[in-house]
């Protein structure tokens, strides 16, 4: 993947490590040839903790992927419903604003009760004011308020994963310091734990990722957030690291360049010890090879959940439907996610 730096617009090759899959079968080698020379006074507690760590380590790789979307534009919620049942998948994605929830939100509960299961956006305030223009919303640095507010809604709805905030190292998005995000990521792991609920982040850019992952992270100010995160992560008790990607991946449009995502959830897995999900893949072109490449690329990845995105128009990125029925670029994915 090439990103272009800001300043002087180089482009950068991202190289690719594959991490996971070499020290698994290192691990795998070692233990086998280690485990035949335990003594008979070893604990066999010991033995058996050692193959639970095992086993547990190779499971956040072996899961299968969990596909869902998100309908961007005009349509309405019932509009959505049928679209979904058009592409197969049970998952969706949905947003709660903290400040404005009020008690009940009747579009959540509209998709819960048509099936579906929802990965919730959990954000303190919106970002777009009453001129319809963006304008970023500083980070809660009032916890005491900030856990009364989560707690209002997490009290009420029970989401298959609640996703704090939206893409925390976006400057479009938040300002103030990344710490702040940490607190409040923080605090809302406590508040989700304490009811069984999985929670996630708002979401890294796999380019801001991959910049880490090469020692480029203080080209930006936004991949040094990035890498921030990552290190106060593990010691988090997230349920799930969460990603945002876009394509194209490079300059041929039509290609999903092997071993970028497989390659990104590893080096994330490797430094949190979290499973890792996608809540948002945005594809910018109408190729149907690209997106089943890309599905491909999340299924070996082993992402645990996807949600592509359809674009409408001026909102960005390749649409999966028109109106109710789906486009090309829609049946592609259909196709690929079975």
């Amino acid at each position: 993947m090439s990103i272009q730096l800001s300043g002087n617009g180089a482009g950068i090759l991202m190289p690719k490590k594959l991490i996971l899959p070499v020290f698994t079968v290192f691990f795998i080698s070692l233990f086998a040839s280690c485990k035949k020379e335990i003594a008979p006074s070893q604990s066999t507690d010991a033995l058996s903790n050692s193959l639970t760590a095992q086993e547990s380590s190779m499971a956040i790789t072996t899961s299968s992927t969990n596909f869902g979307a998100l309908i961007s534009g005009s349509t309405t919620i019932n509009d959505e419903i049928t679209i979904c049942q058009k592409l197969g998948v049970k998952y969706v994605r949905y947003a709660i604003i903290l400040k404005d929830f009020t008690g009940v939100d009747k579009g959540y509960e509209k998709w819960v009760n048509a099936g579906y299961k929802v990965l919730l956006n959990l954000n303190y305030d919106n970002v777009t004011s009453n001129t319809g223009k963006r304008s970023p919303v500083p980070f809660p640095t009032d916890m005491v308020q900030y856990r009364s507010l989560l707690t209002k809604v997490l009290d009420k709805y029970q989401p298959e994963i609640a996703v704090i905030e939206n893409e925390p190292c976006t400057d479009q998005f938040h300002s103030g310091p990344i710490e702040d995000y940490i607190t409040e990521l923080k605090t809302a792991v406590d508040v989700c734990n304490k009811r069984g609920i999985a929670v996630a982040d708002g979401g890294l850019h796999v380019d801001y990722v991959e910049l880490v992952m090469s020692g480029w992270a203080s080209k930006t100010a936004n991949s040094l957030e990035t890498q921030k995160l990552i290190a106060a992560y593990k010691t988090m008790n997230l349920t799930y690291v969460n990603t945002h990607v876009a394509s194209p991946f490079n300059s041929n449009q039509n290609v999903y360049p092997v071993g970028t995502l497989e390659n990104d959830a590893d080096y994330l897995r490797t430094q949190t010890g979290k499973p890792v999900i996608c809540n948002e893949y945005n594809q910018n072109s109408t190729s149907t090879t690209l997106m089943t490449g890309t599905v491909g690329g999340f299924k070996a990845g082993n992402y645990k959940y996807v949600i592509t995105r359809s674009g409408s128009g001026t909102d960005g990125g390749a649409s999966l439907n028109q109106g109710t029925s789906l486009t090309s670029l829609g049946k592609a994915y259909r196709d690929a996610i079975q």
